[in-house]
């Protein structure tokens, strides 16, 4: 592995920010323009800040999908001030208040210092938050200390977070305890103004910082913050000697002093400590505040003064506490002008006019370096971890690197810090700026340790806008010259740079790797070498292969796992080769002796069968499905290859688990699919044994190649003859005591082989191989034989091989028909859409006895065949089988009777395509695919469907339309059951306790909220609930009497969980007075959201107290209804429920033509019947009511129909004569001449019209009226008073007609 520099963002528009930052200068700064900046980069890497006099540009970035780097992009430009020029710049990332150690950036703070001493606060967008001038002088520098290193992972000790300000002689440290949460302040005051359209007033902060002078030192350019120097006791006795002599005085312990270097002139480091604690004052100061208080103590007119508030001093006016330069690096004509820390502290880099730089001890002032030839320069330190962790937390080696750019010469030079060596050297241009941040996130509150590592430590910033970033390997810091696992990943890093690179000829690859693969002499990086070379995918087997050897023959440094993994890799690739010069041999023609074809003999039935089975499997769709595909390489790599294998197992290579179908179908087709089409197996029976892959493992990938092959142009015939002698060849490899096995007992071997052929997918090749298995495996116990008796002794192995061999007849033929998508032209129920199920033997007899009934009802479902047909076609089916026995396990009533069946039926029937497919598996399958059995499946399909979408109510209709098509009762009965504890009852509980509460049909949000469903959807849900129980209470009665019918299913299974049909006749009996209670409800719940009426508490006013416990409980508790007994309240609730739903059901009486359209009215007037007649109601008083609607509404034809309908007409007499009087009022007070028209009648006929109610009447003619008027008469009794008024009435209409004619 080499050093890297390595381009890691990139600024946007570079001459955009030249433009803003130079305006006057016509060159905007020429290439330089970026050394002659202020400049600071966001350890964390999303800010960037650039000034240039009086003019900032603030940068972001934001990642960059195309070039996958980071764009830094400008998000501010402009002048910062009007008058004050910008002297440095920082930008602090601060964390959000959190507690957690995964914290990272909540904002950056942008901290700029200026020439006129005052330090001023910026958001990322420039929002000024605040400003403090700590010191009267030119600010020099800003730089900080965080909590946290840079690189937690490395460091992970914590540090008191401070912000450093140097002036010219006096450096401030402000803590960040105190200033970050004036920053979070400020920044929440300027978010909550901002959101009123107002601008913020720069606000101060009236920070308080230690500020300490500087003394014994010329000049002074710039300066680190070491923090507190801890000195042992030997130290601080040596110090204290030394400096007072031997009659000192001393302290016991040594004091805590903080440690600032400064680089500048006389002497051009200079170590300056200031004593921890508080300051000592100066005497000038002590005289100055003893006088202060005296005077103060006097009065005014003593003084001469007035006495005035005194104004604070402010932070730039305090004095500074002098700190002592103990002692320094003097050198008259060097002056130092930069310095940097080591991310511990513990040494600094310092770069001097001269061309030096010096690498010194930060705490004992000795130089330990100097690297000279360095004008301009400008350092950074890197930590580099080992790459090998440590089984510790804490204890891996770190290395120290120092980085040097030159300017002046355009380079970038890595050092070794510990031996000093030159690691490497970069060019770079002229005109860059090397960045270094020994800094990390801001801004703790706590002192959690912190994961969040800033990657932005040293980055390169050309002036073209490229951002860099250094990487530097671990190993260059070891301090052995030749060390080998150095030049190991040197030599490893070449070989992988050269392979992603690398464009030659076959020779000069092969030579090029060789020579790096025989250098490496570590066993760790030998392995890792093989395995960067087994992960090439462009890489010749011959290449790898020779590499391997050379890895196996040196036996200089190897381990076993290094051995083992070449040893295998050797094997494999010779046989990769071996079978891929036998397919290049079969596509140049150039095969050679071709062995004795052999003929496999089978029965002409079975021939047959596997005929019309391939037929079937090779039919296309009739609507083929477009589906996006990518090409796959025709030539499997040795990469691929290998990487299906287990490689570190030392005696055999087996098959690893869980590789992808299609890696796995590539190389089985590449070492077998030669042989299958071609019988030549010369040499591969000994190239097998070479191998060390098992028999097992080379037998599944050669029934995996058989099963997923396409079978579209086969010859069946001759490639069932080579894969005959192919399973032959690889039985030959495989352990006689594996494969043979007596006559009670099944070979291990050929157990392993069927269940491979039972896990198939594709049942109709596993069928195929399974056959051959089978002479192969008679075969050999025919050789085994010791009998010379020709005795025919069925084994074990053969039954089971027989039995195998059936069910795969069976699955193959259901796997090839519901692998075409069925098409159906007479649809009535929704399509569903299902997921592809893979269909094989193991998955069928997992699934038990229901899954055959399960699968087709799911492949019927999606074509939404109509379930009337399905029976049709059962019956005709029947009727064809007259010579065998009916396979049907209902009872012969159930069946649709032969003269019953349509003859358009019929021919709908048969002319469907889907039903052709049906018949043929259910020759396979009789009594799974009964019409019964189906439907029931099918019906589950669709219920389970609307389950997931409720809202997709269709599917619910589909459901039950499938239920009242399925023949036997007693199932039908047992599904509905099942459908409505499953399904059906929650969601018509939680509708019902609505509709209760609320007392009339929610709005939608309610529904939405209880149901999931509209209130449009609750109302045809209620409509399709009932519809469900009156459909249930007649599958109730017709089961009654009728014995259960006996299940039957085919011997395919044995065990498995229970079918649907079996558990839905097994559901006992139900109470029918629970299921016609519920019934009652639903249909009361249907009338109130059909004809959205409105009735208070509907549970509790229309049905008895004590039914209210007995809804939503199963149906098959046992539970006493008293039908006979209702309380007069419920009554008399009752009567005036259903009167609103005849009210409100007349509004659906339509006239057209002098025509009147009632069918939904009567539909719904039968309901109301029957309803009134499970209530104990007065079914006379509806149908008076009814008429009395009727005639008001002026429906009159229709009323004389359902008037002989009334038994007391006594009682309807008095109603009908209230109508006619209110017809003959509104006729009156709309005719011109009412005067005249009021005379004809009597003064009873307008008393009694006055004394009529102002309901609303249809208008009427007088014939209508007169009609009206006759058919209360004849309802009435002369005993009745209305009877005197009915004929005063007549007589008015017949003076009024006789008016009316005279006029005219």
């Amino acid at each position: 592995m080499s050093c890297q520099i390595n381009v890691t963002a990139n600024i946007a528009d570079v001459a955009a920010i030249r433009r803003c930052l130079f305006p006057t200068d016509d060159s905007r700064g020429s290439d330089s323009w970026l050394q002659l900046c202020e400049l600071s980069v966001s350890p964390t890497g999303d800010i960037i800040a650039i000034a240039n006099e009086r003019r900032l540009v603030i940068l972001t970035a934001k990642w960059d999908t195309t070039s996958s780097i980071s764009q830094f992009q400008i998000s501010y430009s402009g002048s910062i001030h009007e008058s004050d020029n910008i002297r440095a710049v920082a930008c602090l990332p601060i964390v959000g208040q959190s507690k957690s150690s995964h914290v990272g950036t909540d904002w950056t703070c942008v901290v700029l210092g200026f020439e006129s001493g005052f330090l001023r606060f910026y958001t990322e967008s420039c929002e000024l938050l605040l400003e403090e001038q700590l010191h009267n002088e030119v600010i020099g520098t800003i730089k900080c200390r965080s909590q946290h290193n840079p690189r937690p992972d490395i460091a992970p000790d914590l540090h008191p977070e401070e912000l450093y300000v140097q002036y010219q002689s006096t450096v401030c440290v402000v803590a960040g305890n105190q200033l970050f949460p004036v920053l979070r302040v400020c920044r929440s005051e300027l978010a909550r103004v901002q959101a009123k359209g107002d601008t913020l007033e720069p606000s101060h902060g009236n920070l308080t910082p230690k500020k300490w002078g500087f003394q014994d030192q010329a000049t002074i350019n710039d300066i680190a913050v070491v923090g507190v120097n801890l000195h042992g006791t030997f130290d601080h006795l040596l110090t204290a000697s030394t400096c007072g002599g031997f009659e000192t005085r001393y302290r016991s312990s040594a004091p805590y002093n903080n440690l600032v270097l400064a680089t500048g002139s006389r002497p051009f480091v200079g170590y300056h400590y200031a004593l921890e604690g508080c300051p000592q004052p100066v005497f000038s100061d002590v005289a100055k505040a003893v006088a202060t208080k005296l005077k103060s103590a006097l009065p005014g007119w003593l003084t001469g003064g007035k006495t005035a508030a005194e104004k604070p001093m402010s932070v730039a006016m305090q004095p500074s506490e002098t700190m002592g330069c103990r002692f320094g690096l003097c050198d008259l004509r060097r002056t130092a002008t930069n310095i940097v820390l080591s991310p511990d502290h513990k040494l600094a880099a310092v770069s001097d006019a001269l061309g030096r730089v010096l690498l010194m001890d930060a705490f004992r002032g000795i130089t330990l370096r100097i690297f000279k030839g360095y004008r301009e320069a400008q350092c950074s330190f890197i930590q580099v971890p080992d790459e090998r962790h440590s089984k510790h937390r804490i204890g891996n080696k770190v290395a120290l690197f120092l980085v040097i750019y030159s300017s002046k010469k355009g380079t970038i030079e890595i050092f070794t810090v510990q031996q000093g060596q030159k690691v490497t050297t970069f060019s770079a241009s002229r005109y860059s700026r090397l960045v270094y941040n020994n800094y990390g996130l801001m801004g703790f509150t706590t002192t959690l340790k912190s994961r969040f590592v800033c990657q932005f430590d040293t980055v390169l910033i050309d002036n073209d806008g490229q951002i860099k970033e250094v990487s530097i390997p671990f190993h260059f810091a070891l301090s052995e010259k030749n060390n080998k696992r150095a030049r190991d990943i040197h030599l490893f890093k070449k070989l992988k740079q050269f392979l992603k690179h690398g464009e030659c000829d076959k020779e000069a690859l092969e030579g090029e790797i060789l020579k790096i693969s025989t250098e490496i002499k570590t066993a760790e990086l030998k392995l890792q070498t093989l395995e960067l070379l087994l992960g090439d995918k462009n890489l010749p087997a011959e290449i790898i292969l020779k590499c391997v050897q050379c890895f196996i023959e040196d036996n200089t440094e190897t381990d076993d796992n290094l051995k083992t993994i070449s040893q295998s890799v050797s094997s494999l690739l010779n046989f990769y080769l071996f079978t891929r010069k036998e397919e290049l041999d079969e596509k140049n023609g150039n095969s050679g002796e071709v062995s004795g074809e052999t003929q496999i003999h089978l029965e002409t039935k079975q021939l047959g069968n596997l005929q019309k089975l391939l037929d079937l499997s090779t039919m296309k769709d009739q609507k083929l499905e477009l589906k996006v595909g990518f090409l796959e390489s025709g030539i499997l790599s040795p990469s691929e290859f290998l990487s299906v294998f287990n490689l570190n197992q030392t005696e055999v290579i087996t098959l690893k688990q869980n590789v992808d179908d299609s890696l796995l179908f590539r190389t089985s087709e590449l070492i077998f699919k030669t042989y299958v089409q071609s019988p030549k197996l010369q040499g591969l029976e000994e190239e097998i044994q070479n191998c060390k892959i098992p028999t097992r493992d080379l037998f599944f990938l050669l029934i995996h190649y058989w099963v997923n092959r396409s079978l579209n142009n086969v010859n069946l015939e001759n490639e069932m003859n080579n894969l005959y002698s192919l399973i032959a060849v690889l039985v030959k490899t495989a352990k006689v005591e594996e494969i043979t096995a007596d006559y009670s007992s099944t070979s291990t071997f050929w157990e392993g082989i069927r269940d491979i052929l039972a896990n198939s997918s594709r049942p109709f090749p596993a069928l195929t191989a399974a056959i051959l298995c089978k002479l192969i495996s008679e075969q050999i116990e025919a050789s085994s034989s010791v009998d010379d008796e020709n005795i025919e002794i069925l084994s074990q192995e053969s039954i089971e091989w027989t039995l195998l061999i059936g069910k795969l007849e069976d699955v193959s033929l259901l796997n090839i028909v519901l692998a075409n998508k069925p098409v159906a032209k007479f649809t009535t129920l929704p399509k569903l859409k299902h997921d592809h199920i893979d269909i094989s033997l193991k998955y069928i007899l997992d699934k038990g006895k229901g899954s055959v009934s399960e699968l087709v009802a799911r492949w019927l479902t999606m074509c939404g065949i109509n379930p009337e047909n399905i029976v049709i076609n059962d019956a005709l089916l029947k009727k064809q089988q007259d010579d065998t026995p009916s396979v049907s396990s209902d009872d012969n009533d159930d069946d649709l009777p032969e003269q019953d069946i349509m003859p358009h039926k019929i021919e709908e029937v048969q002319s469907e395509q889907v039903f052709e497919l049906l018949n043929l598996l259910k020759s396979q399958f009789p009594y799974s695919l009964e019409a019964s059995v189906v439907l029931t499946n099918m019906c589950w399909e669709y219920a389970l469907a609307w389950q997931k979408n409720i809202e997709d109510l269709g599917n619910l209709e589909a459901c039950i339309k499938c239920l009242t098509h399925i023949t036997s009762s007693h199932i039908r009965e047992g599904l509905y059951n099942l459908v409505w504890n499953t399904h059906l009852k929650i969601i018509f509980e939680s509708a019902s306790k609505l509709i209760n509460k609320v007392g009339k049909l929610p709005k939608e949000r309610l529904c939405k909220q209880d149901t999931g469903l509209s209130d449009y959807q609750v109302a045809i849900f209620l409509g399709i609930t009932t519809n469900f129980l009156d459909t249930y209470m007649d599958a109730v009665q017709q089961s009654y009497g009728i014995v259960k019918p006996v299940l039957q299913f085919e011997q395919v299974w044995e065990n498995g969980p229970q079918p649907l049909v079996e558990l839905a006749l097994q559901q006992n009996a139900i109470n029918y007075d629970l299921l016609h209670l519920h019934y009652q409800l639903s249909l009361t719940l249907q009338m109130i959201t059909a004809f959205s009426i409105k009735h208070s508490k509907p549970l509790n006013n229309l049905f008895e107290s004590y039914m209210l416990s007995l809804f939503f409980i199963d149906f098959q508790t046992k539970a006493q209804i008293n039908w006979n007994y209702s309380d007069f309240k419920v009554q008399t609730s009752r009567t005036q429920f259903l009167f609103k739903v005849i009210s409100a059901s007349l509004e659906s009486v339509t006239v057209n033509d002098n025509k009147i359209f009632a069918a939904d009215h009567i539909r719904w007037m039968s309901k109301c019947v029957d309803l009134g007649k499970l209530w104990n109601l007065e079914l006379d008083v509806l149908r008076r009511y009814e008429l009395v609607q009727i005639y008001t509404n002026g429906f009159d034809s229709f009323g004389d129909e359902l008037f002989r309908c009334v038994e007391q007409k006594n009682k309807l007499g008095p109603e009908l004569l209230a109508i006619a009087g209110k017809r003959l009022s509104q006729f009156l007070t709309t005719s011109p001449n009412l005067c005249q028209n009021v005379v004809a009648l009597s003064t009873a006929v307008t008393r009694y019209m006055d004394q009529l109610n102002g309901d609303w009447c249809a208008p009427s003619s007088l014939e209508g009226i007169e009609n009206l008027a006759n058919r209360s008469l004849s309802c009435l009794d002369e005993s009745q008073y209305e009877y005197k008024i009915a004929e005063l009435l007549l007589d008015g209409c017949q003076t009024l007609q006789s008016i009316y004619k005279s006029n005219s």
